[in-house]
């Protein structure tokens, strides 16, 4: 049965791999230029569908494709969303191993998600409903200090403004923020900030099949990030499951409360101030780094396959702990800002290099990395020509070079 894999970027790119090595027929769905469509086990699907969350596009786009059938393989939010939303006729030929797009909706939906954690009394950070400029006068200076704005849409934010939030800096830039966020049809949460460090932070990645059976966990402590505080984990190490079974049992009780399928991916921060195991958020989809956890001895993406095929989906035999994961070019600009800034990086860097789980690097197919490297690089130089031109006398904001 071929896969259509519905993503791009580091998600994609590991799923493509990952199914291609199992000699199974894998096809790039996505309209995108990113480093998937380098990868030498990439084949295009004979048509391709820019990214949506739109699941009657999504439909429109599958029923007159040359498969009698094949499984879905979403590797984003919006394609998660699209896919858990398909009509039973589409479904009947393009299988996936999702939950319903209500289930899904709860849990991409950050305000919808902080109410269903409060309802079922699962530990979260202190968070406000921000839905107009007058919800953020009513909050004390108190409130506001120490807190971020947090989209309630953060893949449509992350498109638009480049990050995962923003630390209220005073309340009139809040208010700034707030009003760009409406221009662009995007809400926010306003936040606590859990205190702790990096190694604070807990990934729980799992899947659960259509019986409702969790049948693999696995749990990873952070190691560094990038951006250093709102930004995406770049190196992780897997820890033992009984180290975090408070995290373990809330995500049990929540997955249970919305009749959850599939892969998940959830991160919870142990707070500084009283060890609680406080829930951040729940993406219903693969994640970074779901392809490089086959080292751990956890193949999500087959679980996932078997279990979208209706077929019988066995427990992993071993969980191997202490194994690092690496995503290697966001991970090498966090070591260079940490060297930049002359301090040490977060974490050992050596031994996830030499020893971890690579996302990207893979010597039988180096071209994605490469190209991910040259278009840090020539970002970063774009970057750095622009401060300079900036900062130029003469120079005029919106005028051009004089």
């Amino acid at each position: 049965m071929p896969v259509l894999v519905l993503g791009k970027h580091i998600t994609g790119l590991g799923v493509l791999r990952s199914f291609a090595r199992r000699g199974v027929d894998t096809f790039g769905a996505e309209d995108t230029t990113d480093v998937i469509v380098r990868s030498r086990y990439y084949r295009p699907a004979p048509q391709r569908l820019p990214e949506t969350d739109d699941s009657d596009v999504l439909a429109a786009y599958l029923r007159p494709l040359p498969f009698e059938r094949a499984v879905l393989m979403p590797c984003s939010d919006r394609w998660a969303a699209a896919v858990a939303g398909l009509a039973p006729d589409v479904r009947r030929r393009f299988h996936a191993s999702v939950s319903t797009r209500v289930a899904v909706d709860e849990l991409l939906d950050k305000a919808r998600f902080r109410d269903l954690v409060a309802v079922l009394e699962i530990p979260h950070p202190r968070t406000h409903r921000l839905t107009a400029p007058a919800d953020l006068e009513a909050l004390s200076d108190a409130e506001l200090v120490g807190s971020f704005l947090k989209p309630t849409a953060s893949q449509r934010h992350n498109v638009v403004f480049g990050t995962k939030g923003f630390f209220v800096e005073s309340r009139a830039a809040a208010m700034a923020r707030l009003e760009a966020g409406a221009g662009a049809g995007i809400t926010f949460l306003l936040q606590e900030w859990i205190p702790g460090g990096l190694s604070d932070t807990i990934l729980l990645d799992g899947f659960v099949d259509r019986h409702g059976a969790r049948l693999a966990t696995t749990a990873r402590r952070r190691i560094r990030m990038n951006p250093p505080r709102l930004g995406n984990t770049t190196s992780a190490v897997t820890v033992p499951l009984d180290s975090v079974a408070p995290a373990i049992e809330s995500i049990e009780r929540l997955l249970e409360a919305v009749a959850y399928r599939g892969v998940f991916n959830a991160e919870f921060k142990v707070d500084a101030r009283d060890g609680t195991f406080r829930i951040i958020e729940v993406n219903p989809r693969l994640a970074w780094f779901s392809a490089s956890l086959r080292g751990t001895g956890v193949d999500l993406p087959w679980m996932a396959y078997l279990d979208a095929l209706e077929l019988d989906v066995p427990r992993p035999r071993v969980y191997r702990i202490g194994r690092y994961g690496v995503c290697d070019t966001p991970d090498a600009i966090a070591i260079a800002k940490a060297w930049g800034a002359r301090r040490a990086p977060d974490g050992p860097v050596l031994k996830p290099w030499l020893r971890g789980d690579h996302v990207l690097l893979d010597w039988s197919d180096p071209t994605p990395l490469a190209l991910d490297l040259w278009r840090a690089a020539t970002g970063r130089a774009r970057a750095l020509r622009h401060g300079l031109a900036a900062r130029l006398p003469g120079r005029r904001d919106g005028a051009g070079a004089t």
